[in-house]
């Protein structure tokens, strides 16, 4: 899913203003001696990749981190979180990644919170039985096939019904 496409390919637009969120990292790096160039790559490293990658059945990569859901049982699943550093880079860089990550995946972050509201409510409403489908249907409408899948909105819920029909399937005698 591609959230941010500016920033797919980390080597373009590389001449584009620095963010005024990283201009404080721009200047440590620039004061640790690296050059323009150096600096700029580091700070499009830090900020992430601009897509989510799902690798079906448990792993995701969004920005800058991955995340591993390890079912232990029919109403338990063990959630990894892992910051992605640079090894080797500046201490600076790693540090502002770490945040990023925190900001994000935080108990009061952007990204955990909700998806865990949605995973616990999704667990509560499955207790109804077989018959009662989850309601997954937002984008449905406007779906475009795709040469690997439908195609949807970055906020459609595309990936989600693919997820599950597979799991179904899966699970399936």
């Amino acid at each position: 899913m591609v959230m941010i496409p500016e920033l797919v390919d980390l080597e373009e637009n590389l001449d584009a203003p620095i963010p005024e969120r990283f201009q404080t990292l721009a200047q440590a790096l620039r004061d640790e001696g690296h050059d323009e160039p150096q600096v700029r790559r580091i700070v499009r490293a830090v900020g992430g990749a601009g897509f989510n990658l799902n690798l079906f059945p448990n792993v995701s990569f969004s920005l800058a981190f991955f995340r591993v859901l390890t079912p232990v049982s029919v109403d338990r699943t063990d959630i990894r979180h892992i910051a992605i550093g640079m090894d080797g880079g500046p201490d600076a860089a790693n540090r502002a990644r770490l945040r990023l990550h925190e900001h994000f995946q935080g108990p009061m972050g952007f990204g955990s919170p909700d998806d865990a509201e949605v995973w616990e409510r999704i667990q509560r409403g499955v207790q109804g039985g077989a018959a009662l489908p989850i309601l997954i249907n937002r984008g449905l409408d406007d779906e475009q096939p795709g040469e690997a899948g439908p195609r949807g909105h970055i906020s459609a819920e595309t990936g989600m019904r693919a997820a599950y029909d597979m799991w179904k399937r899966m699970m399936q005698p």
